[in-house]
């Protein structure tokens, strides 16, 4: 599988966590991994850290053409092409999923905890131990063969003291859970919440992969809570 692992790295596609079938079933609670693909046997988690992913994306047709959810669809399509091409002639029969327009949904984040990430931390995100709170799942690759297993990534959040919390201007984060409700409020009349996010950008972990200020807005622009 070392082709498809180039393929996506060269895409920014740099967070890759396998799972075999019976981890996957463990996980994902009713939805088994054959039915995604008969016979499947094993599924790749793919993510982006950093900047790279979005960099491409910005470059692209989707993000000026002025249609909906432009980074979804460059998503599939550089994903489902890099996917194609780089199992061109392998033999291996695959299914791509998504975290957006896949019926029936796909829990990444309880996926993720199978693969050997850390659940959600104060800022209900999932901290990588390399790239922080400045990473997302972007597909899943579903595959009729095993993946070679790869060390655990870990808890990003372990060991941490959590200056996100008091870096909240809305009280929002907190060890205990993160309240939607204030975070949703401050964001719908403070400028600043709406663009940026103090207590993410307070996260001890990746500084180095933070994202550039158009992109963390692009992404907060797109998870704006409409008014009532």
């Amino acid at each position: 599988m070392e082709p498809l692992r180039l393929a996506l790295e060269a895409l920014g596609l740099n967070v890759l966590l396998p799972l075999d079938a019976a981890g996957f079933d463990a996980a994902a609670g009713p939805l088994r991994l054959d039915a995604l693909l008969p016979d499947a046997r094993g599924a790749l988690i793919v993510g982006s850290g950093g900047r790279g992913f979005f960099d491409g994306f910005a470059a692209a047709p989707e993000s000026g053409d002025g249609a909906r959810n432009p980074l979804d669809r460059y998503t599939a399509r550089v994903v489902a092409g890099a996917v194609e091409q780089a199992l061109a002639g392998s033999g291996s029969r695959h299914a791509v999923a998504y975290p957006f327009g896949t019926t029936p949904v796909i829990p990444f984040q309880r996926l993720g905890r199978a693969a050997g990430l850390g659940g959600p931390g104060p800022l209900a995100l999932q901290i990588h131990p390399v790239f922080g709170p400045w990473w997302a799942y972007r597909a899943l690759i579903v595959l009729d063969r095993v993946l070679p297993a790869e060390p655990a990534p870990g808890d990003g959040c372990a060991g941490c003291p959590a200056p996100c919390v008091t870096a909240c201007p809305a009280g929002a984060v907190n060890r205990a859970g993160f309240d939607v409700g204030a975070c949703h409020a401050r964001r719908l009349t403070a400028p600043a919440c709406a663009e940026s996010c103090a207590a993410r950008i307070a996260c001890i972990r990746g500084p180095e992969h933070r994202y550039r200020d158009e992109q963390l807005a692009f992404h907060m622009r797109a998870s704006m809570p409409r008014p009532r």
